[in-house]
């Protein structure tokens, strides 16, 4: 063989060798690479008192399937400790049924939000994933023992602010949330809204007219067709890891296991109202990420 074309062999052996280790090492780090971030959320007819009210938004912390995620979810929670929102959501997937489940549950515990913390369950906390060794479990009794509400299927009023309440509703992973469609706090407001136009329906839900504005934790996110949109006009959702994996196409950044309509991350039109979806903290399956950073997010709700 000719030494030019040695020469050639060995560059091209050592490209391949640089692209090999260069592209894992990028994706692990972009696991890593939060955004910790505060932002406004504009939000049609909340109630006047409640505007700037502030939300802390976590989903899919995923403790004990990778260290990186508890590194994640400290730092998240340095930062929220100095940021002080009023409330805490934790939409699904935070605990894994490991040992590392109390760690994450006294991480979660500094934060010391006035109006309180909110969970919702996922498909890990109930051990319902494609992996081989998962088991089903029970996860109530770690929330309690913290003092962290578990929403399951279940409303909370919150004390009302000149006479308007927030009501935060949370749909348990295994019913998708449809048992809220009867509960009693919903129930006349579901019932006067199929008796009326979309419009006036939707009048009816205002807080401007009712003291009621409820608000959804749910970890996977509803379609848009969703009967739960005639009830919520706020929706709080998780589960997407905003794709975690995505790579460029013709039309642009996307995911090999999720649909193309599927809702991955940011704000989202949902019936009358919003959709909010994390890209979550953590990982699983994977310790990597590409386009698709981890996020911690505070909102603070507007009165639109």
């Amino acid at each position: 063989m000719k030494p030019d074309a040695k020469c050639r062999e060995s560059l091209i052996a050592a490209c391949l060798a640089g692209i090999g280790i260069t592209v894992p090492l990028y994706l692990y780090l972009e696991a890593q690479w939060v955004r910790l971030r505060q932002l406004p959320l504009h939000v049609p007819g909340l109630p006047r008192p409640w505007s700037g009210v502030t939300v802390l938004h976590l989903s899919d912390v995923h403790a004990g399937a990778f260290a990186l995620n508890m590194r994640l979810l400290a730092k998240a929670v340095r930062w929220a400790e100095e940021v002080k929102p009023d409330l805490v959501f934790l939409t699904g997937d935070i605990l894994t049924g490991g040992p590392d489940d109390h760690q994450c549950i006294d991480l979660l515990t500094r934060l010391k939000p006035p109006l309180g913390i909110f969970a919702v369950t996922g498909n890990h906390e109930y051990g319902i994933t494609t992996g081989f060794l998962e088991q089903p479990r029970n996860t109530q009794p770690l929330w309690k023992e913290a003092g962290i509400t578990l929403l399951e299927d279940t409303c909370i009023c919150l004390p009302p602010r000149s006479g308007a309440s927030l009501t935060i509703c949370g749909g348990d992973y295994l019913t998708h949330g449809c048992p809220l469609l009867d509960h009693p706090l919903l129930r006349a407001a579901k019932d006067a809204a199929e008796a009326c136009s979309p419009s006036e329906a939707q009048s009816l839900l205002d807080p401007g007219n009712t003291s009621l504005f409820p608000i959804l934790l749910i970890h996977r996110p509803p379609a848009s067709d969703s009967p739960l949109a005639r009830l919520f006009p706020l929706v709080f959702a998780g589960h997407t890891h905003g794709g975690q994996l995505r790579f460029p196409t013709r039309s642009g950044l996307r995911p090999v296991h999720m649909p193309r309509d599927a809702y991955l991350s940011g704000v989202y039109q949902w019936g009358k109202g919003k959709l909010v979806v994390s890209a979550g903290l953590g990982v699983s399956f994977l310790p990597f990420r590409l386009f698709s950073r981890p996020e911690a997010t505070v909102w603070r709700l507007v009165c639109a």
